[in-house]
C-alpha cells in the first residue's frame, strides 16, 4: 500500500512540473529590434543595461528556466533571470541591482531597486513566437521613464565579420 502512495504522488507531482513547464514560454533565440516598432528613450534597459546597442538581443533559456539576456556588443554585461529568484543584474557601467522575477501567465516580471531608482519589465511572446515584446519602467527621483522595445525573431545579422564586435580569423595550427 506504501509502494501504491509513493508511486502516486510521485506520477502526480511529475504531470504537475510537466504542466506547468509545458506552460512556460521560451524566450531563446536571436531577436532584433524593430525600431518602427518600438517606442523608447535611451538608455533603453533599466539602469541603461545593454547600453546604446539595444538592435540585437541574444536570449538563452536553461532547462531550470533562467534567462540569460545578452546584447551584441555588451556580452561580458549580460544579465540572467531566475523565475522565483531573486539576482543581481547590471545596470550602467560599474553598478548592480538586486531583481527578483517570476512568471504571470506567460508573462515574465522582473522587478528590482537600486538606491532611489526601481525598475519592472515585463517580457512576453506574441502568440506565434515571433515578437518579443518588453516593457520597462524605470522611475528615478527625475521621472518614471517607460520603454517598448518591440523585438522580431531570427533576422539575419550579416556576417560576423559586420558586427560590432566582429568576428576574427584564427589560424588553424598552433606554432
Amino acid at each position: 500500500m506504501r509502494r501504491r502512495v509513493v508511486l502516486v504522488v510521485g506520477l502526480v507531482m511529475t504531470v504537475a512540473v510537466s504542466h506547468v513547464a509545458a506552460q512556460t514560454p521560451d524566450f531563446s533565440g536571436m531577436w532584433t529590434l524593430d525600431r518602427d516598432a518600438s517606442q523608447f528613450t535611451s538608455p533603453a534597459f533599466s539602469g541603461g543595461r545593454g547600453g546604446d546597442d539595444i538592435d540585437h538581443l541574444f536570449i538563452t533559456q536553461a532547462a531550470n528556466g533562467t534567462l540569460i539576456v545578452g546584447t551584441e556588443t555588451n556580452g561580458l554585461k549580460a544579465w540572467s533571470y531566475t523565475p522565483g529568484r531573486e539576482l543581481t543584474i547590471p545596470v550602467g557601467r560599474d553598478t548592480t541591482m538586486r531583481a527578483a522575477s517570476r512568471w504571470d501567465g506567460e508573462r515574465l516580471i522582473a522587478e528590482g531597486r537600486q538606491g532611489d531608482m526601481t525598475m519592472y519589465e515585463m517580457m512576453v511572446l506574441s502568440p506565434d513566437r515571433r515578437t518579443l515584446i518588453i516593457e520597462i519602467r524605470t522611475t528615478t527621483p527625475e521621472g518614471e521613464t517607460n520603454n517598448r522595445l518591440v523585438y522580431t525573431l531570427g533576422r539575419p545579422v550579416g556576417p560576423c565579420e559586420a558586427w560590432a564586435m566582429p568576428c576574427k580569423e584564427f589560424p588553424q595550427g598552433v606554432q
